[in-house]
C-alpha cells in the first residue's frame, strides 16, 4: 500500500505518450516477474529449479514476462525516474491510501445524545444520581 501511486495526471499522460511508440516498454504498471515474488520464493528454491535457472541464464533474479529490455526501462527509463522523483517527495500519495486500513474508525468521537453517556434516559433525579439500584459497573460522569 506505501508503494501506490495515487497520481492519475502524471500516469495519465505518460500511459499516452508511450502508449503510441513503446506500449509495452512503457507501461506505467509494472511487468511480473515472478522469481522477485515474495510468494513464490520456495518454489524457485526448491531442489530442481536452480540448476535449470543457471542453465538458462536467468539465475540473477529473472526478467519480467516482457524481457529485460522491458525490466530496464521499467527501473532506469524517463517516465520510472520521474514517477519515483515525484513520489520521493511527496507528490502522487493520498493519506487514505498509504493509511490503509489502520485509518478506518481511527478518530471515531463519542455520539452523547439526550440518552447521556450511560446509554439510557436519565431524565429524573433519582436516575441521574443513582442510574441503578445495583450500582454503576464503570466510572461515568454524573450530571
Amino acid at each position: 500500500e506505501k508503494q501506490f501511486v495515487l497520481d492519475c495526471v502524471a500516469v495519465n499522460s505518460i500511459a499516452k505518450d508511450y502508449n503510441r511508440s513503446l506500449p509495452k516498454l512503457g507501461s506505467v504498471i509494472p511487468p511480473y516477474n515472478a522469481q522477485k515474488d515474495c510468494y513464490v520464493t520456495s518454489y524457485f528454491r526448491s531442489k530442481p529449479i536452480p540448476p535449470l535457472l543457471r542453465k538458462t541464464g536467468q539465475s540473477g533474479g529473472g526478467t519480467s514476462t516482457y524481457g529485460k529490455l522491458a525490466d530496464l526501462f521499467q527501473q532506469k527509463g524517463a517516465a520510472a525516474l520521474y514517477i519515483r522523483t515525484r513520489n520521493t517527495t511527496g507528490a502522487g500519495h493520498s493519506a487514505d491510501q498509504v493509511i490503509g486500513h489502520r485509518a478506518f474508525l481511527a478518530s471515531v468521537k463519542p455520539v452523547i445524545g439526550y440518552n447521556g453517556l450511560s446509554g439510557y434516559r436519565r431524565n429524573t433525579p433519582s436516575l441521574r444520581y443513582l442510574p441503578s439500584p445495583f450500582g454503576v459497573a464503570t466510572s461515568i460522569y454524573l450530571h
